[in-house]
């Protein structure tokens, strides 16, 4: 697999995962709250795949380097959070502790890549939406934290949606550069 494909595969796998998590959230906010950790869970494992995925790939920019790796590094915690929250049958605050610590990870990471982007001249808005999105996720795990539960949860699912939408906006703009490239 050259790296182009790895940087392709990469940039779907996040965007699949995002889709996922934001699904769950949607499903959370809707009232079906079966199963929703294990799809975030699901969700949020895809995101670091697809992620470690893209950091394979050489880049010249150390900070883009570093902020695809603190961003799937951030994705396996948010995973790893909402694994241990099915498994255990609820929110507990290790386990929302641990969610904001994954989603700060995630945005800070995006952040760093957005930042990375922007200095070489390439296209950036689908880092920044991600890590707008990983930022509204984290806000919201410490709103439920607080027993805030409803806006928290709103939060959470704002997040994820925006964070979807900046995920698939890379994929696509991936996706054009290897057909051209061909």
């Amino acid at each position: 697999m050259t790296e182009d494909e790895l940087l392709l595969y990469g940039a779907w796998v996040d965007a699949i995962g995002t889709i996922v998590s934001a699904y769950a959230e949607l499903r959370e906010i809707s009232g079906f709250n079966d199963e929703n950790d294990k799809i975030v869970s699901i969700g949020e494992g895809l995101q670091a795949v697809g992620t470690a995925m893209m950091g394979i790939v050489t880049t010249e920019d150390p900070m883009n380097f570093a902020g695809t790796w603190v961003d799937a590094a951030g994705a396996a915690t948010a995973s790893l959070a909402a694994y241990r929250q099915s498994v255990e049958g609820g929110e507990s605050d290790a386990n929302l502790r641990l969610e904001v610590l994954g989603d700060t990870f995630q945005a800070m990471g995006s952040a760093m890549s957005a930042l990375a982007e922007y200095r070489a001249g390439a296209p950036y808005a689908g880092n920044v939406l991600q890590s707008l999105g990983a930022t509204l996720e984290a806000l919201g795990a410490l709103f439920e934290q607080k027993s805030r539960e409803e806006q928290g949860q709103m939060l959470a699912t704002v997040g994820a949606i925006i964070q979807a939408t900046g995920a698939n906006l890379n994929a696509v703009l991936i996706s054009f550069d290897h057909m051209n490239s061909d």
